[in-house]
């Protein structure tokens, strides 16, 4: 089998075409972000048919790496190639702490590598109700920014500003309240929001009210441990949650770096 090369923006559509294979379904604006904030690595098919697997590799300064959409065709399952791609984003991440949402079928390659579990994650999507959120939350303007990447850098113990650069440059709203903020995007059919820091479950529940004003779509948030309370609050407004929750783990170290008891939702499963 071929060589593991990095791909470009260019190579988009085979990305897609290789998600499809297995039923996965992202959308191109979160591919896009994935290669602008991160690096896509992947194998040519030997067979000359798309690609045979891929992995996106998300580094965040010299502490900490994100990895996510480890993907393999179905015709080149079981033969190594999963472990291969992981070992590759291991060697790009370097000393770095890695971490990663892992699915089903991944996660015992994940563990024969020296992932360990810390925590999970629950994917929760669909129309959302309109409640009026608090006057301590407000809209973020571009003078906020500097201090919304230095509370991220805090809570997540690394450098994301270059992914959130580019995320903020996309958002349709952005809001912020003491010690906290949330990012809301439009992705397909989903208004995604996260990433998503607060102080407080009270905060948390008010910042996602915010962030979700005036959707025009579905709503998706990836909810962590942080107030494991959102969950059934959330539901009760409209969207339901995915049939079980997905585990969280970390490589290089015992925990995530940061203080991790604020940091509510992620940017994506795929990119911490």
């Amino acid at each position: 089998m071929s060589d593991i090369r990095r791909l470009g923006p260019e190579d988009l559509p085979l990305c897609r075409q290789l998600e499809a294979d297995r039923g996965w379904a992202t959308d191109e604006a979160k591919w896009r972000l994935m290669f602008e904030a991160g690096e896509v690595y992947a194998v040519d098919a030997a067979d000359g048919d798309g690609l045979a697997g891929c992995v996106v590799v998300s580094p965040y300064g010299d502490a900490l790496a994100g990895v996510g959409m480890m993907i393999v065709a179905g015709r080149y399952g079981r033969q190594g190639l999963g472990t291969r791609l992981m070992e590759h984003a291991l060697e790009v991440a370097g000393d770095r702490v890695v971490e990663l949402t892992a699915t089903r079928f991944g996660r015992p390659v994940y563990e024969r590598l020296g992932f360990r579990p810390t925590g999970s994650l629950t994917i929760t999507t669909g129309p959302m109700r309109e409640t009026a959120s608090s006057a301590a939350v407000r809209v973020a303007t571009p003078d906020d920014h500097a201090a919304l990447i230095a509370l991220d850098a805090e809570i997540t113990g690394a450098d994301r500003s270059k992914a959130l650069a580019a995320l903020l440059s996309m958002a349709e709203r952005v809001v912020v309240t003491d010690g906290g903020f949330a990012v809301a995007w439009n992705a397909g059919p989903h208004r995604v929001i996260g990433p998503v820091v607060a102080p407080s479950e009270e905060a948390a529940r008010e910042l996602i009210l915010a962030a979700a004003h005036g959707a025009d779509r579905d709503v998706r948030i990836d909810l962590l441990d942080a107030y494991p309370g959102l969950r059934p609050w959330l539901t009760g407004l409209g969207p339901v949650q995915g049939p079980s929750a997905l585990p969280t783990m970390v490589h290089g170290a015992d925990r995530h770096p940061g203080d991790r008891s604020r940091y509510v939702a992620p940017i994506l499963i795929s990119m911490g």
